[in-house]
């Protein structure tokens, strides 16, 4: 009876030990992880990238970010899946940052300007009339200067790969048509979230209010502000004729879109799909420019079909706003350090 029972007690051990073996998955089958860590070992190991924007699906930022995701998922082979959320569905821009550090959002590409707060150095791109032209933008954005102010976000957990266009930015407002410097005094300006941006339209005699971008077309339309500055692709994208009449063609900042990456999913990238990921970056770097180009120029004759009134400043009226608005460049000076200053002052010519 004893050896019976033992007999019966080891083929129930077998039979447990048996099942749970066909029941174990197969070490063939890959892992989905948008963090990069996945299962150890796997061949077959897929990522996924969430990447966010704040402007409509109508605007180029969106076909730039379409224009990413074909060329990493083609030249990655299907290994790293993009997924695009635009039109501020992930958060303002300033949150969409703040995701990245904590790895709840994988990319993004917003305002040079909500990055202050993360890194003083990106203050120099708030710099009013800082460059002439495009071709002075891009020359120093991609050279060594701007990649010194991109590595400065790697130590808050970000990593820059390169400079997107949103392009030269002008004034609207909804009062009256603004050619000098002085037809500024009263008005209330939505600035980006910039503390140097707020001091130099203060300084044009503006109140200036800083707005999230996802809050600003109903701070328009409620009267929060009369004024605000943007590209003007991103004017008639985001239907701001609707609720302003008036532009000044001011150009008085350039604005470009730093490209984030969170740091931790870059590292843990295999270093072929880190190229698929740079490569796909720079070759969309370089199309979305002409996007911008040509949005730009469309754009003026889109407004002004849809009502708005346009001023062109002559040089001597813009000489007026950049020279109100030079005071912030000695606070930037002081609070970059005098040697990368003086090296940017070097390459834009001033």
């Amino acid at each position: 009876m004893k050896k019976r029972n033992i007999l019966l007690a080891l083929l129930l051990v077998f039979s447990v030990v048996l099942a749970a073996c066909s029941s174990a998955p197969s070490s063939s089958e890959g892992s989905n992880d948008s963090s990069g860590s996945g299962s150890e070992g796997s061949e077959d190991k897929t990522y996924v990238i969430k990447m966010g924007h704040a402007a409509s699906q109508d605007h180029f930022a969106q076909d730039s970010a379409e224009k990413f995701k074909e060329l990493v998922e083609a030249n990655s082979e299907g290994k790293i899946t993009v997924e695009i959320y635009p039109n501020g569905q992930l958060g303002g821009e300033r949150e969409m940052v703040e995701a990245i550090q904590l790895g709840n959002l994988t990319m993004a590409f917003p305002s040079s300007a909500v990055l202050v707060a993360f890194s003083p150095s990106m203050a120099v791109w708030d710099l009013p009339y800082l460059f002439k032209d495009h071709e002075t933008a891009h020359r120093v954005l991609d050279g060594e200067v701007g990649q010194e102010i991109l590595d400065s976000l790697s130590d808050k957990g970000i990593k820059g790969l390169a400079y997107w266009e949103n392009g030269f930015r002008h004034l609207t407002n909804n009062k009256k048509p603004v050619a000098n410097v002085d037809d500024m005094k009263g008005l209330k300006i939505r600035t980006l979230e910039s503390p140097m941006q707020i001091k130099f339209w203060s300084a044009t005699g503006a109140n200036a209010t800083p707005i999230a971008f996802t809050e600003l077309y109903a701070a328009l339309q409620q009267g929060t502000v009369d004024a605000q500055e943007t590209p003007l692709s991103l004017m008639y994208s985001m239907k701001f004729f609707e609720v302003q009449k008036y532009l000044s063609l001011t150009g008085h900042l350039y604005s470009p879109w730093p490209v984030l990456i969170n740091q931790s999913f870059y590292n843990n990238l295999p270093e072929d799909l880190q190229k698929v990921v740079m490569d796909a970056t720079v070759e969309t770097r370089d199309f979305n420019r002409q996007l911008s180009k040509q949005d730009e120029d469309a754009s003026l004759e889109l407004l002004t079909a849809e009502g708005m009134e346009y001023t062109e400043l002559t040089d001597e009226q813009k000489q007026g706003f950049q020279e109100a608005m030079s005071t912030v460049y000695e606070d930037v000076k002081g609070q970059i350090g005098e040697e990368i200053f003086d090296k940017l002052m070097g390459e834009v010519g001033l």
